[in-house]
């Protein structure tokens, strides 16, 4: 009789009966020839013969379908990476585990994930760059709770990671198998759930400039109890890592800027320019621009001159240090002096964070035929990093964001220097007579008040319970109920209070000639006046009136998942046994949201653009899904001349959802091995993903901006052949490029739609998998790839919406131009033409279409006295098109650096004696800047140079105990290949689409050199 699957349960949910399902973890099913201790051998030695990390491990029983087989035998792709082995090559999360294959793009990373006005801190993983929300993340085959505010995305720091045995990855479509968010494929994490003995290790490391330092601490230990018929393993870890400032990587910010001598198309003048980036007027000191007596200059800033008070001297800015790009005084330049903005000097590359998890399993034989396990585990995380850019500050425009004064009914002004100020500094005042001014607006950046930052503290709790036995002797049921829930409570600190600020700003002199508040309610307050030409550090009781806030929020995800259901062997046919897995399952999902309850500090706090702080409207939404599903296989032909084995599978689930139509997803697949050495395969499937809390629901937001990249502007409207035409078409009044920078004040709307449609997609893949006889050893997989979504869910960012919208060749493109809308006139602070505001929230769009080619070869073989082992996984990207409006090609973005023509990794590891060395080498393609770019002259640079990363480890185990490792990620210190990519600041108010796409660190390492060593006990 054949052993049956050991499953888990807690007691305390013994008489849950219904929630009990079929086991997706593949780990735990066994195949129908083999016993699950066998399987168990299996992948135990499979572990210990892959290669250092994302090596495709033969022969191990894995998640591509819920009918376990060895992985090279499934009709869909998929690769498996060793947690333990990953974490010699110093990486800790499984982040950055994922982080080497080449088919997944960065999500939201502690690279990237700055910025996010709920997320920062999470990680996310975006398998073929789609969209997180279409990639499924399940633990030990089932799904797990989401851990984000606004996307049904699993945060995988919410997964316990003490005990991850491997991470399998399958990359195709699989909503049949596992639900229709599984659209572009499916990350399963496999837990470990035997254990001899125990295991401590800890590593630390630091970068070559002494700085990202990053510790690890784990222990695990297992055993097993009641004669054997119980075991219990139990886990945990400790990360921390520290935070990058900005200005420790780079001291200087380049960015694209329109390049003033360009004379028009084809002129070999590149129409954008790198520039060395600078806006004087966000410079940590009070600056200022007075064009013949006059400040501030307006459109004569190009020809005005520009001063700063350093240390109470004011001083001319030479007008040979800068080159000015756009003509305002909020305009930007080209150089100046390093007193002058150049980079957020507060700003991090990388953010503080802690993460600590725990997890116990507990595995129980009842009987021969039934078996029990139950699972616990908890996972806490903190992040703690810049909040909203571009921090306290203020400027000489009329619409400013102190609000309007209701005395006047006008704007409050920035700061302005008067004659009469007790704080005015005598250089300050004296420049000021010489001018023949009694007043001087001027701008600055507060940096010397403490960073604003946004704290992040989540927890996370899950707990599994399973029973599982024998139905047949050919047809094992298994039940299942998994709960989990995610918390997050935020808190940002050091806000100033807007009324506060204006009451401290507001200085009069007393009787004893002391600078005091001028309201004397605000004095009754507490108020202290503000030095608005200081750049020390203030009073703690001015800290205390102007910036005593802190604002608190909460967001908590959580599921219950339950199911029955059954696998095994249905009849025999000539070719084999017709192998099948079916069940049901239910889950409920809910997402709840909470802003800060005082509402009335709120709208003293937030405002725009100022902070950049948006209202969080509170959210509450719930969801119920039930499910059937059912998957066949069938063999057709086995040992015969030419079809050594012929396969046909099929699967399909029906869903029903409380909240939206029910959907229906299938598959239908093959695999033929004409010979022994030879399997080809092909899979094609269809499904339906509703949309997600955040996309229907998201309270809808808005956000004020002081500049925006207009393509109909100066400068911007001549760099595609097509934008005059079109810009003449959809701009109001049309007579000629708009002026650049703008001087109004356009809005942006994010949010939620609740009249979104469900999006459908057809994925299609076909391959083969070489394992010749006559090299031992050698495996190689290939398969194409396609994916098709229609009327795809999307939110794109609103600069890509406007530059679409007249980038189309032939006519505006009016799938992006119902979203851009204009003043159809001029009025109060606005030209007519200008952006009144663009709705930038989730939306229908036609389509989406990616295809690609993947490759993989591993080899593993004696090499003298040692053995040797190799793997390279690659990507080749063919298609990455976006539709938004029927009938139209859309834009392809393949080539572009977030979508390579190609990504590979090889993997090298050589074993001798107790020694082992290990080689990693990371490759990505040359790459287009921007693709769709006009021509090559669009741009200076207009590409991204190949990036290649090696990582080094060599590890000793002088005993079976004790072993050492060190090692050295980043060996050649390979940079950030493009410099706007390099110090790209982060940008608020981004779409699970648009995720930080410009930060150069998410796609190659920000990091530098760095070097780590591991000690580590087993015993």
């Amino acid at each position: 009789m054949q052993t049956p699957r050991r499953v888990i349960r807690n007691p305390l949910t013994c008489s849950i009966a219904f929630a009990l399902a079929l086991s997706a973890n593949a780990v735990h099913a066994e195949t129908l020839d083999s016993s699950a201790s066998a399987a168990e051998s299996t992948a135990t030695g499979a572990a210990s013969a892959s290669a250092n990390a994302a090596v495709t491990l033969d022969k191990m029983v894995v998640t591509g379908s819920r009918i376990a087989r060895p992985e090279l035998d499934s009709v869909m792709p998929i690769t498996v990476v060793d947690f333990e082995e990953i974490k010699q090559t110093g990486r800790f999360t499984l982040y950055d585990a994922l982080m080497l294959n080449p088919a997944i793009g960065p999500g939201l990373g502690e690279m990237n994930s700055m910025g996010q006005e709920y997320d920062k801190g999470v990680a996310n993983i975006d398998l073929r760059s789609m969209g997180t929300n279409r990639s499924l993340v399940l633990v030990d085959g089932h799904r797990w709770v989401s851990g984000g505010a606004r996307t049904a995305a699993v945060d995988l720091n919410t997964i316990p990671s003490a005990l991850v045995e491997r991470i399998e990855t399958v990359t195709g479509g699989a909503s049949a198998i596992y639900g229709a968010d599984a659209v572009t494929g499916a990350v399963n994490v496999v837990m470990k759930k035997r254990m001899d003995g125990s295991s401590a290790s800890i590593t630390t490391g630091m970068a070559e400039e002494g700085d990202a330092r990053q510790t690890q601490a784990s222990f695990a230990t297992g055993f097993d109890f009641l004669d054997d018929r119980a075991h219990l393993v139990f886990g945990a870890n400790y990360v921390f890592t520290d935070d990058i400032p900005l200005l420790d990587r780079y001291n200087k910010r380049y960015v694209y800027q329109v390049n003033p001598a360009n004379t028009g198309p084809e002129d070999g003048i590149p129409d954008n320019i790198i520039i060395d980036f600078h806006q004087f007027y966000r410079s940590p000191y009070p600056t200022w621009c007075v064009f013949e007596g006059k400040a501030p200059c307006g459109t004569n800033a190009i020809n005005g001159d520009w001063y700063q008070l350093v240390d109470g001297q004011v001083r001319h800015i030479p007008r040979d240090s800068y080159t000015t790009i756009s003509n305002n005084d909020t305009g930007t330049q080209d150089g100046g002096p390093d007193t002058a903005f150049g980079i957020y000097d507060y700003m991090l590359l990388r953010d503080k964070s802690e993460k600590a998890s725990a997890y116990s399993n507990l595995e129980v034989q009842l009987s021969p035929e039934l078996v029990w396990n139950t699972s616990v585990g908890f996972a806490s995380s903190y992040v703690s990093g810049h909040s909203q850019w571009p921090g306290h500050r203020d400027d000489v425009r009329a619409t400013n964001w102190w609000g309007i004064d209701p005395q006047t009914g006008t704007a409050h002004p920035g700061s302005i220097a008067r004659l009469d100020d007790p704080f005015l500094p005598d250089h300050l005042r004296e420049h000021m007579l010489a001018e023949g001014l009694t007043e001087l607006p001027f701008s600055r950046h507060y940096s010397h008040l403490p960073m604003s930052r946004e704290i992040h503290r989540r927890q996370a709790l899950s707990f599994g319970t399973d029973l599982s036995g024998r139905l047949t002797d050919r047809i094992d049921w298994k039940g299942f109920l998994r709960w989990g829930q995610v918390e997050d409570d935020i808190t940002t600190t050091n806000m100033v209070g807007r009324q506060e600020w204006l009451n401290a700003r507001d200085v009069a002199v007393d009787a004893n000639g002391n600078p005091v508040c001028a309201s004397e309610a605000a004095r009754a307050a507490g108020c202290v006046p503000t030095n608005v030409y200081s750049t020390e550090a203030p009073s703690q009781a001015w800290l205390d009136y102007v910036m005593p806030y802190q604002r608190d929020e909460r967001t908590r995800n959580s599921l219950l998942n339950v199911g029955l259901g059954m696998n095994g062997a249905l009849f025999d046919l000539p070719a084999g046994s017709v192998r099948f897995a079916a069940g049901t399952e239910w889950r409920r999902e809910t997402l709840d949201t909470r802003d800060d309850a005082d509402t009335a500090k709120l709208h003293n706090i937030v405002w725009s653009p100022g902070n950049d702080h948006g209202l969080h409207p509170d959210m509450s939404a719930s969801r119920r899904v039930a499910e059937v599903y059912g998957e066949v296989v069938f063999p057709v032909l086995a040992d015969l001349p030419g079809a050594r084995r012929l396969d046909v599978e099929a699967a399909y689930r029906y869903s029903h959802y409380s909240d939206n139509p029910s959907t229906n997803t299938w598959k239908l697949g093959m695999i033929w091995s004409p010979f022994e050495d030879l399997s080809l395969r092909a899979v094609k499937g269809f499904s339906t993903r509703v949309p997600n809390f955040g996309e229907l629901y998201s309270p809808v937001s808005m956000v004020t901006l002081g500049h925006i990249a207009d393509p109909c502007q100066e400068g911007r409207v001549s760099q595609d052949k097509d934008r005059p035409a079109n810009c003449a078409a959809t701009v109001p009044g049309w007579t000629g490029p708009l002026p650049t920078p703008n001087q109004n004040a356009p809005r942006v709307f994010t949010g939620g739609n609740a009249d979104l449609d469900p999006e459908t997609s057809d994925s299609f893949s076909y391959g083969l998998v070489w394992q010749p006889g006559f090299v031992d050893g050698l495996d190689v997989t290939a398969d194409y790839w396609e994916i098709e979504i229609d009327n795809v869910i999307t939110s794109i960012a609103y600069g890509t919406i406007m530059n679409n919208c007249v980038n189309a060749t032939g006519a505006p493109d009016m799938g992006y131009c119902q979203f851009v809308h204009r003043h159809q006139s001029d009025g109060p602070g606005h030209l007519a033409g200008e952006v009144d505001y663009i709705q930038a929230q989730y939306a229908n769009l036609a389509g989406r279409k990616t295809r690609g080619i993947d490759f993989g070869v591993n080899y593993r073989f004696n090499l003298g006295p040692g053995s040797y082992r190799i793997g390279l996984n690659g990507t080749r990207n063919l298609e990455r098109r976006v539709i938004a409006q029927r009938g139209s090609a859309g834009t392809d973005n393949v080539g572009q650096f977030q979508y390579p023509d190609f990504k590979a990794t090889l993997l090298n590891r050589y074993d001798i004696g107790d020694f082992s060395f290990g080689v990693n080498t990371r490759f990505i393609s040359k790459s287009l800047y921007a693709v769709n770019d006009q021509s090559l002259e669009t741009r200076e640079m207009p590409y991204v140079p190949a990036y290649w990363q090696h990582d080094l480890n060599i590890g000793w185990a002088p005993t079976s105990t004790y072993s050492v490792s060190l090692g050295v990620k980043n060996v050649t210190d390979s940079k950030v290949k493009h410099p706007v990519l390099s110090a790209f600041a982060t940008t608020p108010h981004l779409t699970a689409d648009s995720v930080n796409s410009n930060n150069g660190a998410a796609y190659m390492d920000g990091v530098g050199r760095y070097l780590y060593l591991t000690l580590k006990a087993d015993f």
